[in-house]
């Protein structure tokens, strides 16, 4: 399956941006959410990834997310994962569970490109 390519927005951290939730996920359903934005930052899921991703949840509740994460624009991606800092990633040791899930992502096919190990680094910034 394709995805668009998704380019995150630079100019946000969780100081500038406080939204309520959309939903009341589990940090499961939250960081399947969160791993499947970090996924696709090179237009794709690898089949890798998404293996790794699916490990989190029941199927009907990887679905659940899936359609959730598809119909989300790249700006409301980033709302919806800033969103619940404050739940998640309110002290250094979420931040960095968070940020753990993203590298386990960047390196589920074996590599850790040079655009996914930036990527990590704004994703260490913005969180």
């Amino acid at each position: 399956m394709r995805y668009k390519l998704r380019l995150p927005i630079f100019a946000m951290n969780a100081n500038h941006i406080k939204m309520k939730a959309h939903h009341n996920w589990s940090y499961n359903e939250f960081s399947t959410f969160a791993m499947l934005y970090a996924a696709t930052i090179d237009s794709h899921i690898d089949k890798e990834e998404e293996d790794l991703i699916r490990q989190r949840l029941d199927e009907a509740g990887y679905q659940k997310i899936k359609a959730v994460f598809e119909q989300c624009s790249d700006h409301e991606c980033i709302n919806t994962i800033l969103s619940y800092h404050d739940q998640y990633m309110a002290d250094e040791a979420g931040r960095q569970r968070l940020l753990d899930d993203f590298r386990s992502v960047f390196t589920a096919d074996h590599r850790y490109s040079p655009m996914e190990q930036e990527m990590m680094h704004i994703f260490k910034q913005l969180l």
